[in-house]
């Protein structure tokens, strides 16, 4: 019984870390990507910059 529930302490964390993983390593920097180049958001970023 305890080495059950070990092994699922240990799948859980391992799931999670792969999670992570995989979107810091995939999705993130499409998203990032994408947001550098949308045309809207470049209008929001001059439209809310402070004035100087």
């Amino acid at each position: 019984m305890n080495l059950l529930a070990r092994l699922a302490d240990i799948g859980f964390l391992a799931l999670f870390t792969l999670m992570f993983i995989g979107y810091s390593l995939f999705i993130y920097p499409v998203e990032k990507l994408n947001q550098m180049v949308d045309p809207e958001v470049k209008q929001k970023k001059v439209k809310y910059a402070p004035q100087l």
